[in-house]
C-alpha cells in the first residue's frame, strides 16, 4: 500500500505544473481585435464625426469668409489633420497599445501618452453633459406642439420675440414697440427652463434633477455599450455612425424646399477673399480640424490598436479623412437652408439669426424647426441624430481612458467590465456639477481650455518625437513591417519634419500670446474660475515633464554604473541623455510573431527578465540586450 501511495504521489508530481512555473508564466487576458475591417472604418467615422462637424462648421465658415474658409480648412487638413491622423494610426497598429502605452519609442516621452489620454478624459467629462442636453430635447419633442414654439410659459420674460405673419414684435403688452434687447423663445426655454441658469458661476446652485436623469442615461447609454469593448461597441457603430447622414440628407431635401433656402445657402458659400489673409481665420481652421478629427486626443491610437498587424490602414485613414471633411460642408446645407427659411418667416438677417456650437443646436436650430410645418416630427430626428453623433465620439474618448489602464495594468483586463462600470460612474459624478444652475459656466470654462492649447502642444511634440528622436526613417520602416511598403514618403517627410511641426508651434504660442479669457453671454469670470482652467491645461501637460524628469534620474544612476560600456569617451551627462532618449525595451510590436527583422533580437530575452536584472542588479545581460537593439535602430 506504502509502494502504491508513493506511486501515486509522484505520477502527481510529474503530471502537475510546478509552482515555479506559474509564477513565471501568469496568464494574461489577450488583447480583442475587431471581428470585421467595416467596423473599425465605421468606428473612425464615428469618432471623427460628430457634433462640431454639424453645429461648428457652418457656423465658423460663414464667420471666417464663406466660401472662402474652404481654402485655409483644406490647407490644414494637408498639413496637419490627415499626416497627424495617419501618424497616430500608424503608431497604434504597430504597438497593438492605446494612447496610454503607445509612446515608448522614446524614454523621455512616454508621459505624451498620458498627455493625450487626460486630454480625451476633460473632453469626456463635459461631452456627456451635450449628450444629456439632446436627450432632454429629444423626449421634449414628443409634443404636438413644441414647448418653445411660443411666449405663454412661465419661463417667458417681456423681451421675447414673437411671430405673427413675418411680423417680429416682443411680448410685451405694455409696450411692444419699445424692445431693446428682444430674445428668441428657445433662448429662454433653454437658460430659464433646461439650464435654470443662474447669474454667476458663485451662484453655482445644486444639479437638477431632470437634466441629472438624463446625464445619469446617457452615461448608462455610454456604459452599455462599450461594456464589451469593441465586441459592443463596434457592432453599434453600424448604426450610430450611418443614421446621420440619413438626416442630413432628409434635412437638405426638406430645407432646399423651403422660402428663403436660397438666400442662406448662398449666405453660407458666398466668399469672402480678405478673410484668408487674416491669422485668425487659420487659427480657427486649425482648432476646427484638431478637434473635428480627434487628433492628439488618443482615440485614434486606440482604435487602429485593436487592428490587425498587416491591416491596410493607409486607406481607411484616407477614405474617413475625406469623409469628415466632406460631411463639414455637407452638413452646412442642412443647417443655412433652414436658418434661410428662418430668416424668411422672421424678418431678421441671416447674421443675426446665426448661431454656433450650443447655440446653433439648442437655440437657433429648435427655433427654425419650431415654425416649420411639421416641426415635431424634424424636431425629434434632428435631436436623434444630435445624439448618435455624440454617442460615436463619447465611446472613443471613454475607450482612450479604459484601454490606457488595461494596457498599462494588464491584470486589470479580466476585470474590464468593472473598470468599465467604475469610470462612467466617476465621470458622472464630475459632471454632475454642470447640470446644476450655475453649471453652463463650468461647461464653457471646460471648452475652452481643457482642449486647446494642450491638444497643440501634444501634436508638436507629437512629430518632433517621431520625425527627430526617433527618426523619420526608422518609424517607416515600422510602416513597412505592416504595410509591406513605406508609402507617399516624401508626403509624410514633408508634412512630419517640416510643416507639422511649424504650424503647430506657430498656432500654440500665438494662441497663448493672443489668448483672451472666456465669457459666458456678458458675464466674465473671476481670476479663480481661469486659475482652474489653467489647471485643466496643466493637468495633461505635467505628465510629459514629470515622466521625463523621472526617466532622467533613471538614467543618470544607469549610465553612471560601472557596467554600463563607454563609447568614445562621450561626457556622462551625453549618455545620459542618449540613453534616456532611446526606445524603452518593451517598444515594438506586442505580438511576438511580429517581432522580426531588427525587433528579432528582443524575444531572445523577455521583458519580464530585462526588468528583474535591472531590479537585482545584474546590467550585464541588461545592458548587452539594451544596446543591441539600439544598434540596431
Amino acid at each position: 500500500m506504502f509502494d502504491r501511495l508513493k506511486a501515486r504521489l509522484s505520477l502527481r508530481k510529474i503530471s502537475e505544473p510546478s509552482y515555479e512555473n506559474k509564477i513565471s508564466k501568469p496568464k494574461e487576458e489577450e488583447r480583442e481585435e475587431w471581428d470585421r475591417p467595416m467596423e473599425f472604418v465605421l468606428s473612425l467615422i464615428g469618432c471623427s464625426i460628430g457634433l462640431g462637424n454639424v453645429w461648428r462648421y457652418p457656423y465658423m465658415a460663414f464667420k471666417n469668409g464663406g466660401g472662402a474658409f474652404v481654402i485655409p480648412y483644406f490647407c490644414v487638413y494637408f498639413l496637419i489633420g490627415t499626416p497627424l491622423f495617419f501618424l497616430e494610426m500608424s503608431l497604434g497598429q504597430f504597438t497593438s497599445s492605446g494612447s496610454a502605452a503607445a509612446f515608448k519609442m522614446s524614454r523621455m516621452f512616454k508621459g505624451l501618452g498620458w498627455a493625450t489620454a487626460i486630454n480625451s478624459f476633460l473632453v469626456s467629462i463635459y461631452y456627456n453633459i451635450i449628450i444629456a442636453w439632446c436627450l432632454f430635447y429629444f423626449f421634449a419633442s414628443f409634443r404636438r406642439k413644441l414647448q418653445w414654439s411660443d411666449c405663454g410659459n412661465w419661463w417667458n420674460t417681456e423681451q421675447t420675440l414673437l411671430f405673427s405673419n413675418s411680423t417680429v414684435f416682443c411680448n410685451n403688452i405694455h409696450n411692444r414697440t419699445n424692445c431693446t434687447k428682444p430674445i428668441f423663445p428657445p433662448e429662454e426655454y433653454f437658460d430659464n427652463y433646461v439650464l435654470r441658469r443662474s447669474d454667476s458661476l458663485d451662484n453655482i446652485g445644486s444639479p437638477s434633477w431632470s437634466l441629472s436623469l438624463c446625464l445619469l442615461l446617457a452615461w448608462i447609454l455610454v456604459g452599455l455599450c462599450i461594456i464589451q469593448g469593441i465586441k459592443s461597441s463596434g457592432k453599434v457603430v453600424y448604426f450610430t455612425a450611418l443614421f446621420p447622414y440619413v438626416v442630413i440628407f432628409a434635412l437638405i431635401i426638406r430645407g432646399v424646399t423651403l422660402p428663403g433656402a436660397q438666400a442662406g445657402i448662398t449666405f453660407y458659400l458666398k466668399p469672402n477673399w480678405n478673410k484668408i489673409r487674416e491669422f485668425d481665420v487659420w487659427i480657427a481652421a486649425a482648432n476646427q480640424v484638431t478637434f473635428s478629427l480627434s487628433v492628439a486626443f488618443g482615440p485614434l491610437l486606440g482604435y487602429a490598436s485593436f487592428n490587425k498587424f498587416n491591416a491596410n490602414y493607409l486607406r481607411d485613414c484616407i477614405f474617413v479623412t475625406a469623409c469628415d471633411c466632406f460631411t463639414s460642408v455637407f452638413a452646412g446645407f442642412a443647417i443655412f437652408s433652414i436658418l434661410g427659411y428662418m430668416s424668411f418667416k422672421t424678418g431678421l438677417p441671416i447674421e443675426q439669426v446665426a448661431k454656433g456650437g450650443p447655440g446653433l443646436a439648442f437655440i437657433a436650430y429648435p427655433q427654425a424647426l419650431s415654425i416649420m410645418p411639421g416641426g415635431p416630427f424634424w424636431a425629434v430626428i434632428f435631436f436623434f441624430m444630435l445624439l448618435t453623433l455624440g454617442l460615436d465620439s463619447q465611446f472613443a474618448f471613454a475607450d482612450v481612458i479604459i484601454s490606457g489602464l488595461l494596457d498599462t495594468f494588464k491584470q486589470l483586463r479580466r476585470h474590464k467590465v468593472f473598470v468599465t462600470i467604475s469610470y462612467c460612474i466617476v465621470c458622472f459624478f464630475l459632471a454632475l456639477p454642470i447640470c446644476a444652475p450655475g453649471g453652463i459656466y463650468l461647461f464653457t470654462l471646460m471648452n475652452e481650455y481643457a482642449s486647446n492649447l494642450s491638444v497643440f502642444a501634444c501634436a508638436f511634440i507629437e512629430f518632433i518625437l517621431i520625425a527627430y528622436i526617433y527618426g523619420f526613417n526608422n518609424f517607416m520602416e515600422d510602416i513597412r513591417m505592416m504595410l509591406g511598403k513605406r508609402p507617399l514618403e516624401p508626403v509624410w517627410f514633408f508634412t512630419w519634419c517640416i510643416s507639422g511641426p511649424i504650424m503647430t508651434i506657430i498656432i500654440f504660442f500665438s494662441s497663448v500670446i493672443r489668448f483672451r479669457t472666456p465669457t459666458e453671454g456678458n458675464y466674465e469670470y473671476p481670476a479663480y474660475a481661469n486659475a482652474l482652467g489653467w489647471l485643466m491645461v496643466c493637468s495633461s501637460l505635467i505628465f510629459i515633464p514629470s515622466i521625463m524628469i523621472y526617466e532622467l534620474i533613471k538614467a543618470w544612476k544607469i549610465t553612471n554604473s560601472s557596467h554600463y560600456p563607454v563609447i568614445d569617451n562621450m561626457p556622462h551627462y551625453l549618455r545620459m541623455l542618449v540613453y534616456a532618449s532611446k526606445p524603452d525595451i518593451e517598444w515594438g510590436p506586442a505580438k511576438i510573431e511580429n517581432r522580426y527583422g531588427r525587433y528579432e533580437s528582443k524575444t531572445d530575452q523577455s521583458t519580464s527578465q530585462y526588468q528583474s536584472d535591472i531590479k537585482h542588479g545584474n546590467n550585464n545581460s541588461a545592458f548587452e540586450l539594451d544596446n543591441t537593439f539600439h544598434l540596431e535602430l
